[in-house]
């Protein structure tokens, strides 16, 4: 690929996916190999014309002694000579991997990306600019693929994962490198690249050469247009998930709970989905493989409620009445287990403001009041079966009614039943675990429950007002729920 079209590439992939805003500072992260070298070249040619500025940042893993420190001086020495200021760290991979177990790309990547996002914050950037091309997106596929992977996996690398943008992402090796000869630039050589005991390695020294001399002479272009494709694809279920999560999902007290009472409604792709993106919400730092899912979905199907797995990361997961429980391990005791003496923040009792709007702030709720007359559409009693509204007869003497959570003692009179029950009972039989009956909002007059918003009618909503006047409440839950955003 000649140089102007190099050129016409990363900046046809700039404006394509909105990589720079004008007045930003990127971070570039240089290894000092030829891909990362080329990236800031060609970075520094095009400040003027998309109006950003530059911060180095490059990384020395501890694994190569003399031979990394020199790298390092000598990718400070070229930033300076550019004009781009530059922050050099050392970091201590080997260490990590002994303290947790990790592999040492793992390491290199966590560790790695952890420095850059300290320099971001540190020197005010808005995006880091990573050197990944068309060869580490086919190897990335393709090592996907071998070790298993959903569609997720077989994405590959993002041309925009914010705050990460990777600008040379469709350009490959040979014309990244043909770009450094042409330009004078000497990038250095990482031996550690060529050491056949890393996986990536392997599939970059020997699996793709023999695929593409065997099979395909394209493969690395066959690759990433699969790449291409399934990227467009998964933006479209993740936000098809995150749709999904808006009604099966909730964060109550650190915990995030997945419905699971129509289970069997939702298809069995976007199952795993809303597993594993509940499953990140709560903490996990890298996505479930196949087998936890599958044993999510087992506990699910046929787990007894009570039941709980331990999963990646610390997280816990327990099957309550209808819903499952998500939670990091040191929260589970005090949160999942000793329900009675932890339970959620109780709602104080407070007068609705009527007409007007009440703020009930321990749950994020509201309840609008309105004088209305009697319609028939509304049939003297509630919408959507009691979740969102009610109407209750309003006549003289008019009565006070209040918020507030459970007492010890209430009864209820459910719509339909004849007499009352208490109020544990109910919920027993509805099936609402103990640690948030406490949270459940209840509208009361006197002694009387009158609506349980979202959840029960009583015999006063059937009542028919003798003055044509009617008390209309609706409940507005909040419009944002954390758990999904």
């Amino acid at each position: 690929m000649k140089d102007l079209q190099l050129e016409k590439v990363v900046r046809d992939t700039i404006v394509k996916y909105k990589m720079i805003v004008p007045g930003d500072l990127l971070i570039a992260g240089v290894s000092g190999g030829a891909d990362s070298l080329a990236m800031l070249h060609l970075l520094k040619g095009l400040q003027e014309e998309f109006n950003f500025k530059l911060h180095v940042g490059h990384v020395d893993h501890s694994l190569r002694g003399k031979e990394a420190e020199e790298e390092a001086r000598w990718v400070q020495e070229t930033a300076e000579n550019w004009g781009i200021p530059c922050t050099v760290t050392k970091v201590n991979v080997p260490q990590y991997v002994q303290e947790t177990g990790a592999s040492v790309e793992e390491a290199g990547h966590i560790l790695r990306q952890k420095f850059f996002l300290e320099l971001m914050t540190e020197v005010g950037a808005q995006k880091i600019a990573l050197a990944h091309q068309a060869n580490d997106q086919a190897e990335t596929v393709l090592m996907h693929f071998l070790v298993g992977a959903g569609m997720q996996g077989l994405q590959g690398i993002k041309p925009v994962n914010l705050p990460f943008i990777r600008p040379l992402i469709f350009l490959q090796r040979e014309s990244i490198e043909a770009y450094c000869r042409e330009h004078s630039l000497e990038p250095r050589q990482d031996a550690s690249n060529k050491n056949l005991i890393f996986l990536r390695n392997k599939i970059r020294h020997e699996v793709i050469p023999w695929l593409a001399e065997k099979t395909n002479p394209n493969l690395i272009e066959t690759l990433n247009r699969t790449a291409y494709i399934l990227q467009a694809d998964e933006d479209f279920l993740q936000n098809e998930t995150k749709k999904l999560a808006r009604k099966y999902v909730q964060l109550k007290d650190r915990i995030i709970s997945l419905s699971i009472s129509d289970w069997v409604v939702i298809p069995e792709s976007m199952q795993r989905r809303l597993i594993r993106l509940v499953y990140m919400k709560a903490g996990g730092k890298k996505g479930l493989d196949f087998l936890h899912v599958e044993g999510i979905q087992s506990l699910i199907k046929e787990g007894q409620v009570g039941k709980y797995l331990q999963l990646p990361g610390k997280i816990t997961v327990e099957k309550g009445y209808g819903e499952l429980f998500f939670s990091q391990a040191e929260h589970k005791k005090r949160s999942l287990n000793n329900v009675e003496k932890n339970s959620m923040e109780k709602i104080k009792e407070r007068p609705l403001i009527i007409p007007g709007e009440t703020f009930i702030p321990e749950t994020g709720q509201r309840i609008i009041a309105e004088i209305v007359e009697f319609m028939e559409s509304a049939s003297g009693l509630a919408d959507d079966r009691g979740k969102k509204k009610v109407y209750l007869p309003w006549e003289q003497p008019f009565l006070q009614f209040y918020v507030r959570s459970r007492r010890a003692g209430d009864r209820i009179a459910p719509a339909g039943l004849k007499g009352t029950k208490k109020l544990k009972d109910y919920f027993i039989d509805k099936k609402i675990p103990r640690k948030e009956r406490d949270n459940i909002l209840l509208v009361v007059s006197g002694n009387d429950i009158v609506w349980i918003p979202g959840l029960a009618l009583t015999e006063n909503s059937r009542k028919k007002s003798k003055s044509g006047k009617y008390l209309a409440l609706s409940l507005i839950n909040p419009p944002v729920n954390p758990a999904y955003e």
